[in-house]
């Protein structure tokens, strides 16, 4: 007898939530999507269909307490406003790690993350609630990484290094071991090779990274 999978709904119907749609389709029943894209809502992407906008999910979950909640956007305030609320009305929202993925039995995960193939985490590590971590990602040991970063695919990142919250790493970016840490909501450009502190809101590109913005926080 097929065992019964698990209900879920995808927040983001983009293409990086129908990414995530067949990857969590493997342990769940992906009933739809929701998105505020008006032109999205109603049809059917992948073979599932954008249910309604952010805002009906209340009442969909209402109906199926056992439904669970996957978050999958890339805009880091966005996506830790939305997580925190679901969790504060008690809905299920879990992580996802893929199976290939390597992480030692004492890195430490906290609240809904999403953790793509590939990629490897060393010892010691902490990640806490709403990080989103894409394919081929490398995380050295003693790593803290705060409430809602996105790494990107590639992205590398050296020891005992602190991301503070709600930054983004750019695609095959590296952080060099040395680095103490990485500022609230600073952007690491795709590529950028980062060898000193980056300090909260700065936007750092190029080899070796070179600051171009800082931006209020």
């Amino acid at each position: 007898m097929a065992k019964i999978k698990p209900k879920c709904v995808i927040i983001g119907a983009g293409t990086y939530g129908q990414v995530y749609k067949e990857y969590l389709s493997d342990n769940y029943k992906v009933i739809g999507f929701f998105d505020d894209d008006i032109t999205l809502i109603g049809k059917t992407i992948n073979n599932t269909k954008v249910i309604g906008s952010i805002n009906d999910v209340h009442n969909y979950i209402k109906k199926d307490s056992s439904i669970s909640v996957f978050v999958i956007i890339g805009n880091n305030d966005l996506r830790v406003k939305l997580l925190d609320s679901y969790y504060k009305l008690g809905y299920k929202t879990p992580s996802f790690i893929h199976k290939s993925v390597f992480i030692h039995h004492s890195v430490v995960l906290n609240r809904a993350i999403y953790i793509l193939p590939g990629s490897n985490i060393m010892p010691l590590t902490i990640i806490n609630n709403y990080v989103m971590v894409s394919m081929g990602v490398n995380i050295a040991h003693h790593v803290i990484i705060e409430t809602g970063c996105f790494l990107s695919q590639g992205s590398n990142i050296g020891a005992s290094i602190l991301i503070k919250q709600k930054s983004f790493i750019g695609i095959a970016s590296t952080i060099m071991t040395g680095v103490s840490s990485i500022g609230e909501k600073s952007t690491i450009g795709a590529g950028a090779v980062i060898i000193k502190d980056v300090p909260d809101g700065a936007t750092v590109v190029g080899n070796p990274g070179k600051i171009i913005k800082i931006s209020k926080v």
